[in-house]
């Protein structure tokens, strides 16, 4: 009997200290000297925050916590304070470096003011790379969609086809643009001479100019474009005949490879002249 005794006064004292611990008491509030305290667990609870994030700000030297004889951490009012203005600051993107530097620094508007324009700048940086990255990402998709394959080299970056693909767009408006001419030339006399009884030799003569500008117009477009073969992802040049008779659609031409060797509706891309 002696020795159940022993066994029952022994897990009545573990069971004490285990509901002694950190968990428990952080729904326990304790009164020391008169002022209201809080366990790990209590102002965790208090500023939603975890249990380990708590104990990680005091090991920074960011909280204060008193000990109890059974070495236990008790915090005092003025740390729910600080916790959540600690929160604040991390929510702003502070360091912890910063928010000591404020918390421990009792008029500490100028730094604080300091700290605002700082980030202010760092994020208006961080926001026009964003919308830059956003850019790319609506291009690079769009690209896809509409190829199924990156029509260009990732190597020389997204930045680089983006400019690229704006020069073969400005291209392909100057041809609207010189085949509006042409048009204004070629009816233009077929109008003149019928509404005055011209003479055909006008027309003659407007269709002579008018085959001039396209075919000087074709030869300066097959010099700034190139093609990529949706096959092997080369880019290449074809000759000027098998540009000329190719069949075509507004964004690709269909032309044999000259490193797969494959045809295919290849994806027309901007080049400089020596590409």
């Amino acid at each position: 009997m002696m020795h159940f005794g022993i066994v029952v006064i022994f897990l009545v004292h573990t069971l004490f200290f285990l509901l002694a611990d950190d968990v428990t008491l952080s729904f326990i509030v304790k009164i020391e000297r008169g002022q209201k305290m809080y366990s790990s667990g209590q102002l965790a609870k208090q500023c939603h925050v975890t249990l380990r994030t708590v104990q990680y700000y005091e090991r920074q030297g960011l909280l204060v916590a008193s000990r109890t004889e059974a070495d236990r951490r008790l915090y005092a009012k003025d740390q729910v304070t600080r916790l959540e203005m600690i929160l604040t600051y991390k929510e702003l993107g502070f360091t912890l470096k910063d928010i000591k530097g404020l918390l421990d620094t009792p008029e500490n508007y100028k730094i604080l003011q300091l700290l605002v324009a700082q980030h202010q700048e760092q994020n208006a940086k961080e926001l026009e790379r964003a919308k830059k990255r956003a850019v790319k990402l609506d291009y690079l998709a769009k690209q896809l969609e509409k190829f199924q394959v990156f029509p260009g080299n990732f190597t020389k970056g997204i930045e680089f086809e983006m400019e690229k693909t704006k020069k073969l767009h400005q291209l392909h408006w100057q041809m609207i643009g010189i085949g509006l001419v042409i048009d204004v030339i070629l009816w233009g006399s077929i109008i003149y001479v019928f509404l005055n009884h011209g003479s055909w030799w006008l027309v003659a003569g407007a269709l002579v100019i008018s085959v001039v500008i396209a075919t000087a117009l074709v030869y300066y477009v097959w010099q700034h474009t190139a093609y990529i073969c949706p096959n092997c992802q080369h880019q290449f040049r074809p000759g000027l005949k098998a540009y000329f008779w190719s069949a075509h659609t507004p964004s690709t031409r269909k032309l044999v490879c000259p490193n797969c060797s494959q045809k295919n509706f290849c994806i027309e891309v901007y080049a400089d002249k020596q590409a």
